[in-house]
C-alpha cells in the first residue's frame, strides 16, 4: 500500500493540497470558535461566530469532498486494468478495497496533520483580520484549542475515505474480465449508485423547497429567503455534477460547434473524443461546474443579503420618520427622527460589512479549491491519454494539430460546465428574485455582475492552461516510447 502510494504521488498531488487547504482552513475555523466560547464574548458574537464559521466551514467541506471524489474517480478508471488484472490473479475485493482505502487515509493523514499546523498557527492573524473588519468585538484570550487541531485532520480523513470508497464501489462490483474489458472500451456513464444519488438529490431539494416555501408563506422572514434559494441551489449543484456523465453528449454537442466549424479536423476530433469518452470529460467538466456555480451563488447571496439589509433600513428609517411621536414632536421629532435614520443606516452599513467579509472567507478558499480541482483534474485527464496522442502521431497527426484539438476539447468542456452551472444558477435566481418582490428588491441590480464574469474567465483561463500544459509537455516524449509507456 505504501509503495502503491508513493508510485502514484503525482497522481494525488493535488488532492493532497486540497486535503492540506482544507485541515488547515477547518482548524482553524474550529480553533477560532473556540476561543470565541470560551471569552464569554456575549450571545452575539457568539452567534455571529458560529453562523459565519459554519457557512464558510460547510461549503468549503462540500467543495473540497466534491473535487477530491472527483480526482479518485478519475484515478480509479485509470486503474481498471489494473484492479482487473489483480482479481485475475486472484486478489479479492476486499483486499484492493483496502489498498486504495489506504492510500487515501495516508494521503489524508499527511495532508491532515500537516494543515493542522498550519491553521493553528494562522488563528492568531485570522482573528486580528475578524476583529479589524468588526466581525468580533475583540481579539480573545490566546490558548490551544484541542478541538480545533483535531477537526481539520479528522474531517479531511473523513472527506478522503468517503471520496475513495464511492470511486472504487464501482469497479469491485465488475468481474476481472468487464473490468479489463472496461479499461479499453467503457460502457455504462451513469452506474446505478450514481442514478440512486440523482434522485436522493432531486428528493431534497424538492423536501428543501417546500419547507422554505411554507416557512416562508408563514412569516416572511429577510434570513429565510436567501437561505431557501442557497439550500436549494446547493441540492440542485449536487444533482447536476452527479448527472455529468449523460450531459455530456448534448452539452459537447452544443460547446465543442465553435471547434467544428472553424477547424474542420481538429474540431470534430476533439468532438469525437469527448462524446467517446463520457466519464473522462465528465471528471473534466466537474470542477468548472463547482467553481462557477459556487461562486456565482455566493455573490449573489451576499448581493441578495446586502440589498436586503438596505431596504430593511430604508424603510425602518422612513417608518420612524413618518409617525413620530407627540412628545418627541415637540421636544424636536425631526432630530430624533435624523437620529434614528442614522442609527438604522449605520447599523445596516456594519451588517453589509460583515457580509462582504464573510464572502471574502468563504471565495478565498473556493477559488484556491477550485483552480486547483480544476487544474489537478485535467492534468490527470491529460497524461492518461499519452498513449492516445502517440498512436495519433504514428498516423500522420502533427503537434500542432492535436494541440489544436486539445483546445478546442478543453474550450468545450468549459463551455458545458459554464452552461451546467449557469442552469442551475438560473433556477437559484429565479427563487430568489419571486421571494425578493415582497421587499422591494430588484434582483438584477443587486448582482456583482463584474465578479461574476470573473470567475468565468478565470475558469476557462484555467481550463485552458490545465490542458494544453501537460499536453505540451507529453508530446515531447517520442511516440514510439510512449506507446510502451504504462498508463
Amino acid at each position: 500500500m505504501t509503495n502503491s502510494f508513493r508510485a502514484r504521488i503525482g497522481q494525488y498531488a493535488g488532492s493532497l493540497l486540497v486535503v492540506v487547504m482544507t485541515s488547515a482552513l477547518l482548524t482553524t475555523l474550529a480553533t477560532i470558535l473556540d476561543r470565541v466560547r470560551t471569552a464569554g464574548l456575549g450571545p452575539g458574537a457568539v452567534r455571529s461566530a458560529e453562523s459565519l464559521m459554519g457557512l464558510v466551514g460547510s461549503t468549503s467541506g462540500l467543495a473540497a469532498l466534491l473535487l477530491v471524489a472527483n480526482t479518485f474517480s478519475l484515478v480509479v478508471d485509470q486503474r481498471l486494468r489494473e484492479i482487473g488484472v489483480l482479481r485475475t490473479v486472484g486478489a479479492t475485493p476486499s483486499q484492493i478495497r483496502l489498498q486504495i482505502v489506504g492510500e487515501a487515509l495516508l494521503l489524508s493523514l499527511a495532508g491532515g496533520l500537516a494543515g493542522g499546523v498550519l491553521g493553528t498557527a494562522g488563528t492568531g492573524p485570522a482573528l486580528d483580520w475578524l476583529v479589524r473588519n468588526e466581525v468580533v468585538p475583540t481579539v480573545p484570550e490566546a490558548h490551544f484549542s484541542v478541538t480545533g487541531a483535531l477537526t481539520g485532520p479528522l474531517c479531511t480523513a473523513v472527506i478522503a475515505v468517503l471520496a475513495a470508497l464511492t470511486a472504487v464501489h464501482r469497479p469491485l462490483r465488475m468481474g476481472a474480465l468487464t473490468s479489463l474489458r472496461e479499461a479499453e472500451v467503457p460502457r455504462r456513464a451513469m452506474p446505478t449508485g450514481r442514478v440512486i444519488s440523482v434522485l436522493l438529490m432531486f428528493a431534497l431539494a424538492l423536501a428543501v423547497h417546500q419547507h422554505y416555501e411554507h416557512r416562508y408563506d408563514a412569516d416572511a422572514d429577510a434570513g429565510d429567503v436567501v437561505d431557501g434559494a442557497m439550500a436549494l441551489g446547493l441540492m440542485l449543484l449536487l444533482a447536476a455534477w452527479l448527472l455529468l456523465p449523460v450531459l455530456v453528449r448534448p452539452l459537447m454537442a452544443v460547446g465543442a460547434r465553435p471547434g467544428r466549424v472553424l477547424s474542420r479536423y481538429t474540431g470534430r476530433m476533439a468532438t469525437v473524443n469527448a462524446v467517446s469518452a463520457p466519464r473522462r470529460t465528465a471528471a473534466m467538466t466537474g470542477p468548472v461546474l463547482i467553481a462557477v456555480g459556487l461562486s456565482a451563488m455566493l455573490l449573489c447571496s451576499a448581493g441578495a443579503a446586502g440589498a436586503l439589509e438596505g431596504a430593511e433600513a430604508r424603510g425602518a428609517a422612513s417608518t420612524r420618520t413618518a409617525e413620530p411621536s407627540e412628545a418627541a414632536a415637540r421636544a424636536g421629532g425631526a432630530l430624533v427622527g435624523l437620529d434614528q435614520e442614522d442609527l438604522a443606516t449605520a447599523e445596516a452599513t456594519l451588517q453589509r460589512r460583515r457580509n462582504a467579509v464573510g464572502i471574502k472567507v468563504l471565495m478565498a478558499p473556493l477559488i484556491v479549491f477550485s483552480g486547483v480541482g480544476i487544474l489537478n483534474t485535467l492534468l490527470l485527464a491529460t497524461r492518461q491519454r499519452r498513449r492516445e496522442f502517440a498512436v495519433l502521431r504514428l498516423t500522420g497527426g502533427t503537434t500542432g494539430q492535436l494541440l489544436r484539438m486539445l483546445l478546442w476539447e478543453s474550450l468545450a468542456v468549459v463551455v458545458a460546465g459554464v452552461a451546467t452551472a449557469g442552469a442551475v444558477v438560473g433556477v437559484f435566481l429565479a427563487v430568489l428574485s419571486r421571494r425578493l418582490t415582497p421587499f422591494g428588491v430588484e434582483t438584477a441590480a443587486a448582482l456583482p455582475w463584474g465578479q461574476l464574469t470573473w470567475v468565468v474567465t478565470g475558469c476557462t483561463a484555467l481550463g485552458l492552461l490545465g490542458v494544453l500544459i501537460p499536453a505540451r509537455s507529453a508530446l515531447r516524449t517520442k511516440a514510439v516510447r510512449a506507446t510502451r509507456t504504462a498508463d
